[in-house]
């Protein structure tokens, strides 16, 4: 009895081992990857139609795409996501171990498959933006899922003729189904075969080779040639550039699958020395281990601009600027320009970008990623959006939508965007489309309501600001794709009768350092609240007057006519803190004389780094995007 369970534990002791360690897998998603795992959903779409399946049907792989698409929106709720996704991997070890007849040691080389798919999870990155492919996120775990399950009846068959039949059926009809990935489930069969008749090897060769011509000449003529051989594969082609780093967690899918059949073939032979399974299996293990983390996308600014992007899609104003300020894991990073301009929206909805604008990180760092990353993509449509430029955020939907696949962020956009434009049908339509989602449903009834009744658009905590911003004159412009700098200009030298159009004027002026737009705008303010007895002028508006004036001292004042800056000083009731601040930044620069302008940058900041004087002498090449 005590050897009987000796040995029932010795067998179980692997397959729980390899569960726990897909437990751990997903705590360290759900920890590091939340975020980014909903985003994925939000940039994804699946409507449960005859027209979205059809439409999926017209690539080969459909079924694939449909079927990803369809599990990648239960990412809404990234636990339960991870938690399918965990068991669709600890499905594909089980089915490994059985296929290929992995015993004791052995079955910890199934591991390597979901190592492999968690690594093709977590490499994409600033990709989620220009994924192409419809459920990317999926295809790697479902097309290595469905490729095990065509295995299954080869290896039930014993008679070789029909075996032969079965791998020819699932070469031409897996190919419209399943794409690329029916070439895995041939070599997986090719692989169960390898004891018994190497020349199948050729022959799955050879419908490898022929079928995807094939298909395309008979039933794909939309597809190009150059891409049948990849059919519902991820794509990283970007420009003339074909990426070619983020393919690695690809291949090791096929190798993989080489490297346990040789375990299978000859792992009896190899535990004859005693130490030796143990030492390949955790041998490959840790280089598993190393590969996801090899290739493990933990850029700090990535996270943070997706971890905003969800906070301001909730209106979590405050959230937005707490991420702002979260601290770094190791050397700080200065923030990329779409993280400062969702930080000043978040500050300007809160009416206090006067006061703290300048008390958060400036910068201008680049997206890590081998390719120009732009703010079209990222963040480009929400900022439009809540400036209230509705024409320009459904031009980027538009085109979003076209060129990389319509998804729900793409949908709720266009529909607010049509609502601010009155154009009622228009928002009906994309707001129908949501209400045929499993999870968006009651956002697109709370939109609906403003079709009805307009007016509830005044009092909505969203639209009550966007609505009077995006009152601007008709004219034909562009962006050229730089949306800072386009929307920092349009509003600099814009002028409004609505309280947060105006501050938003006098704000834009304020970042482009520009004293011949500053003056008009901030009289304009000034006018806009001198019947207001508790007003009082935010702390960097102060600045940049006061600043103002003792830069140019002689010219004329734009808020006393007659009068010159000097002379006006002394009516400006401007705070005793403001006036040492500046007295104590230029006593400081006297002292620093010597130094370079970034020997300065450094010196002047733990002191003055959040005034405007320090934005306006020593913040400089911002380059927008």
């Amino acid at each position: 009895m005590i050897n009987l369970r000796k040995k029932d534990f010795k067998k179980l002791l692997i397959p729980v081992l390899l569960i726990v360690a897909l437990i751990i897998v997903g705590v360290r998603l759900l920890d590091s990857e939340r975020e980014i795992i909903f985003r994925m959903q939000e940039l994804s779409l699946f409507l449960p139609t005859r027209l979205f399946f059809t439409s999926s049907m017209i690539y080969p792989g459909g079924v694939l795409t449909w079927t990803a698409a369809w599990a990648t929106q239960f990412f809404y709720h990234p636990t339960l996501g991870i938690t399918l996704m965990l068991i669709c991997w600890a499905a594909i070890m089980g089915l490994t171990c059985y296929l290929f007849r992995l015993r004791g040691i052995w079955q910890g080389l199934s591991l390597l498959i979901p190592l492999a798919l968690l690594a093709c999870l977590v490499q994409t990155g600033y990709w989620l933006y220009y994924m192409k492919l419809q459920g990317h996120v999926w295809v790697p775990t479902l097309g290595v899922l469905f490729s095990l399950i065509l295995a299954i009846p080869y290896r039930l068959i014993s008679n070789q003729w029909a075996r032969l039949g079965w791998m020819a059926a699932v070469g031409s009809l897996g190919y419209p189904l399943m794409g690329a990935w029916s070439f895995l489930a041939i070599g997986i069969m090719g692989l169960l075969g390898i004891e018994i008749d190497k020349w199948k090897l050729a022959i799955c060769l050879l419908l490898i080779i022929a079928v995807p011509p094939i298909m395309q000449q008979w039933f794909y003529g939309q597809v190009q040639h150059n891409t049948v051989y990849i059919a519902a594969m991820p794509s990283f082609q970007y420009g003339d550039d074909n990426i070619r780093e983020y393919h690695y967690s690809y291949y090791a899918i096929p190798l993989i699958f080489i490297i346990i059949a040789l375990a299978s073939n000859f792992g009896e032979r190899l535990e004859q020395k005693k130490f030796l399974p143990i030492t390949i299996v955790i041998l490959f293990t840790v280089i598993g281990i190393w590969g996801v983390n090899k290739r493990w996308y933990r850029d700090t600014n990535f996270h943070k601009e997706v971890a905003m992007m969800n906070a301001i899609e909730q209106l979590d104003w405050e959230r937005v600027l707490r991420i702002m300020l979260s601290q770094d894991m190791g050397e700080p990073m200065p923030p990329t320009r779409v993280m400062v301009m969702m930080k000043n929206l978040a500050l300007f909805r809160l009416g206090r970008a006067g006061d703290e604008m300048f008390r958060y990180p400036e910068g201008a760092e680049q997206q890590h990623a081998p390719w120009t990353v732009r703010m079209t993509q990222v963040g480009g449509k929400m900022l439009y959006y809540h400036y209230g430029k509705a024409g320009f955020c459904y031009r980027w939907c538009m085109e979003d939508g076209v060129e990389f696949g319509w998804s729900v962020d793409v949908l709720k956009y266009m529909s607010k965007t049509s609502l601010i434009s009155h154009d009622w049908e228009v928002a009906r339509k994309y707001l129908n489309l949501l209400k045929k989602t499993r999870y968006h449903k009651e956002w697109a009834e709370r939109y609906e309501a403003f079709i009805e009744h307009p007016e509830l658009m005044e009092a909505d905590e969203e639209m009550k600001i966007i609505v009077p911003m995006s009152q601007f004159p008709d004219r034909l412009d562009g962006d050229n794709t730089l949306i800072e700098l386009y929307l920092l200009k349009t509003f600099a030298n814009g002028t409004g009768t609505d309280v947060y159009y105006q501050e938003m004027t006098l704000l834009c002026s304020l970042i482009m350092k520009d004293i011949d737009l500053f003056w008009p705008r901030f009289r304009q303010w000034l006018n806009m609240h001198q019947k207001d007895e508790n007003f009082r002028v935010p702390r960097y508006y102060q600045e940049a007057a006061y600043l103002y004036i003792m830069l140019e001292p002689q010219r004329p004042s734009e808020l006393w006519p007659g009068e010159t800056n000097a002379q006006a000083l002394s009516k400006i009731p401007f705070d005793e803190t403001v006036k040492q601040s500046y007295q104590n930044f230029m006593n400081f620069n006297t002292q620093c004389g010597s130094m370079s302008e970034d020997q300065k940058a450094v010196a002047f900041h733990p002191q003055f780094g959040d005034t405007f004087y320090y934005f306006y002498f020593l913040v400089r090449n911002q380059k927008t995007n």
